[in-house]
């Protein structure tokens, strides 16, 4: 009997720590999605046009980034495209 009790126990916090994890997680996606809305995806963009093709000289490599491309990167991350 003392077992049943025990396990009954146990279950209702397992029970009650997921249902506390998933409020959590409701309200992050929910907040996630109230600040979301406040940014506009298709306006144009601050820096203007970005130049498609650049002459190279060999010497930079693939993966030289500067600080500017690496914003653009995490800006393209952020709205989604």
């Amino acid at each position: 009997m003392n077992d049943y009790i025990r396990i009954g126990i146990e279950f209702f916090r397992v029970l009650i720590l997921f249902a506390v994890l998933t409020a959590a997680f409701y309200l992050g996606m929910t907040w996630m999605d109230h600040y979301q809305e406040r940014v506009h995806r298709y306006d144009e963009p601050g820096s203007g046009a970005v130049k498609v093709s650049q002459v190279s000289d060999g010497h930079e490599g693939l993966y030289s980034w500067n600080g500017h491309d690496v914003s653009r990167l995490f800006e393209f991350l952020r709205d989604g495209e």
